[in-house]
Protein backbone atom coordinates (compact mmCIF):
# COMPACT_ATOMS: atom_id res chain seq x y z
CA UNK A 1 0.00 0.00 0.00
CA UNK A 2 1.58 3.57 -0.96
CA UNK A 3 0.69 5.13 2.60
CA UNK A 4 2.88 2.55 4.46
CA UNK A 5 5.22 3.11 1.74
CA UNK A 6 5.29 6.84 2.39
CA UNK A 7 5.29 6.35 6.16
CA UNK A 8 8.46 4.02 6.24
CA UNK A 9 10.65 6.48 3.46
CA UNK A 10 9.77 9.22 6.31
CA UNK A 11 11.47 6.77 8.88
CA UNK A 12 13.87 6.07 7.11
CA UNK A 13 14.24 9.82 6.09
CA UNK A 14 14.31 11.27 9.73
CA UNK A 15 17.55 9.21 10.71
CA UNK A 16 19.40 11.60 8.32
CA UNK A 17 20.22 14.97 8.79
CA UNK A 18 17.54 16.24 6.02
CA UNK A 19 13.97 14.50 5.64
CA UNK A 20 12.03 15.35 2.42
CA UNK A 21 9.99 13.08 0.53
CA UNK A 22 8.28 14.46 -2.47
CA UNK A 23 4.94 12.59 -3.94
CA UNK A 24 5.01 12.96 -7.88
CA UNK A 25 2.15 12.55 -10.17
CA UNK A 26 0.50 14.09 -12.68
CA UNK A 27 -2.50 15.98 -11.94
CA UNK A 28 -5.58 14.06 -10.63
CA UNK A 29 -3.37 11.44 -9.68
CA UNK A 30 -4.46 11.51 -5.46
CA UNK A 31 -1.39 13.05 -4.15
CA UNK A 32 -3.56 15.37 -2.39
CA UNK A 33 -5.96 12.96 -1.12
CA UNK A 34 -2.66 10.99 0.05
CA UNK A 35 -1.36 13.75 2.08
CA UNK A 36 -4.97 14.40 3.65
CA UNK A 37 -5.26 10.71 4.73
CA UNK A 38 -1.74 10.54 5.93
CA UNK A 39 -2.64 13.24 7.98
CA UNK A 40 -5.69 11.27 9.40
CA UNK A 41 -4.17 8.63 10.05
CA UNK A 42 -0.76 9.34 10.90
CA UNK A 43 -1.50 12.96 12.89
CA UNK A 44 0.70 14.45 10.79
CA UNK A 45 -0.21 18.37 10.23
CA UNK A 46 -1.23 19.00 6.75
CA UNK A 47 -0.48 22.49 5.40
CA UNK A 48 -1.77 23.88 2.18
CA UNK A 49 1.09 26.15 1.03
CA UNK A 50 -1.12 29.17 0.14
CA UNK A 51 -1.16 29.72 3.93
CA UNK A 52 2.63 31.05 3.28
CA UNK A 53 1.08 33.99 1.01
CA UNK A 54 1.13 36.19 4.02
CA UNK A 55 1.15 40.10 4.51
CA UNK A 56 4.73 40.18 5.43
CA UNK A 57 6.24 38.27 2.46
CA UNK A 58 3.79 40.07 0.13
CA UNK A 59 4.80 43.30 1.44
CA UNK A 60 8.46 42.83 1.15
CA UNK A 61 11.01 43.93 -1.41
CA UNK A 62 11.32 41.50 -4.69
CA UNK A 63 14.65 40.58 -3.69
CA UNK A 64 13.74 40.16 -0.27
CA UNK A 65 11.73 37.66 -0.25
CA UNK A 66 13.58 34.90 -1.96
CA UNK A 67 15.96 35.12 1.65
CA UNK A 68 13.30 35.76 3.93
CA UNK A 69 10.30 33.15 2.78
CA UNK A 70 12.31 30.14 4.97
CA UNK A 71 12.76 32.23 7.75
CA UNK A 72 8.85 33.35 7.52
CA UNK A 73 7.33 29.84 6.58
CA UNK A 74 10.02 27.89 9.26
CA UNK A 75 8.14 30.44 11.91
CA UNK A 76 5.00 29.34 10.48
CA UNK A 77 5.77 25.39 11.03
CA UNK A 78 7.50 25.78 14.53
CA UNK A 79 4.09 27.26 15.60
CA UNK A 80 2.19 23.58 14.95
CA UNK A 81 5.12 21.59 16.36
CA UNK A 82 4.24 19.06 14.03
CA UNK A 83 6.13 16.06 13.96
CA UNK A 84 5.96 15.50 10.13
CA UNK A 85 4.09 18.22 8.15
CA UNK A 86 2.40 17.06 4.46
CA UNK A 87 2.78 20.46 2.40
CA UNK A 88 -0.04 20.35 -0.51
CA UNK A 89 -0.56 22.69 -3.27
CA UNK A 90 2.91 24.00 -3.61
CA UNK A 91 2.21 25.09 -7.19
CA UNK A 92 1.82 28.80 -5.54
CA UNK A 93 4.98 29.06 -4.21
CA UNK A 94 6.67 28.91 -7.97
CA UNK A 95 5.00 32.09 -8.34
CA UNK A 96 7.32 34.35 -10.02
CA UNK A 97 6.26 37.01 -7.83
CA UNK A 98 7.64 35.36 -4.88
CA UNK A 99 11.34 35.17 -6.17
CA UNK A 100 11.55 31.33 -4.50
CA UNK A 101 13.37 28.78 -5.48
CA UNK A 102 10.74 25.71 -4.06
CA UNK A 103 12.88 22.82 -3.92
CA UNK A 104 15.34 24.87 -2.27
CA UNK A 105 12.95 25.94 0.51
CA UNK A 106 11.59 22.34 0.99
CA UNK A 107 15.25 21.26 1.78
CA UNK A 108 15.56 23.94 3.71
CA UNK A 109 12.83 23.08 5.56
CA UNK A 110 13.65 19.61 5.87
CA UNK A 111 16.82 20.34 8.12
CA UNK A 112 14.28 21.37 10.81
CA UNK A 113 11.26 19.28 10.35
CA UNK A 114 10.30 15.60 8.26
CA UNK A 115 8.44 17.35 5.38
CA UNK A 116 6.19 15.45 2.85
CA UNK A 117 5.23 17.18 -0.01
CA UNK A 118 2.91 17.00 -3.25
CA UNK A 119 5.13 17.82 -6.53
CA UNK A 120 3.46 19.53 -9.25
CA UNK A 121 5.13 17.86 -12.04
CA UNK A 122 6.49 14.69 -13.31
CA UNK A 123 9.71 12.68 -12.77
CA UNK A 124 11.61 11.17 -15.36
CA UNK A 125 14.01 8.78 -13.17
CA UNK A 126 16.76 11.12 -13.30
CA UNK A 127 15.27 14.73 -13.40
CA UNK A 128 12.32 16.34 -11.84
CA UNK A 129 10.11 18.97 -13.49
CA UNK A 130 7.91 21.42 -11.91
CA UNK A 131 5.50 22.22 -14.48
CA UNK A 132 3.26 25.21 -13.14
CA UNK A 133 1.06 27.51 -15.00
CA UNK A 134 2.70 30.99 -15.13
CA UNK A 135 5.64 29.97 -15.69
CA UNK A 136 7.54 30.81 -19.24
CA UNK A 137 9.48 27.21 -19.41
CA UNK A 138 9.34 24.53 -17.12
CA UNK A 139 11.46 24.36 -13.84
CA UNK A 140 14.15 21.11 -13.98
CA UNK A 141 16.29 19.61 -11.52
CA UNK A 142 18.36 17.32 -11.00
CA UNK A 143 16.97 14.55 -8.76
CA UNK A 144 20.17 12.79 -7.26
CA UNK A 145 19.86 12.88 -3.91
CA UNK A 146 16.03 13.40 -3.84
CA UNK A 147 13.90 10.84 -1.76
CA UNK A 148 10.88 10.50 -4.22
CA UNK A 149 7.80 8.43 -4.26
CA UNK A 150 5.78 8.18 -7.89
CA UNK A 151 2.01 8.24 -7.70
CA UNK A 152 0.60 6.47 -10.71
Amino acid sequence: MIIQQIVETVREGQKSAECLVLLVGRPGSGKSKLLRELSSIRGWQYVNCRTFLSEELLEMVPKMRAQEAPRLITGALEALKPEVVVLDDMQVLFAPVLQVDPLNLLKHLSRKFSVVAAWPGQFDGAKLVAATSGQPEPKVYDAKGLTIVQIE
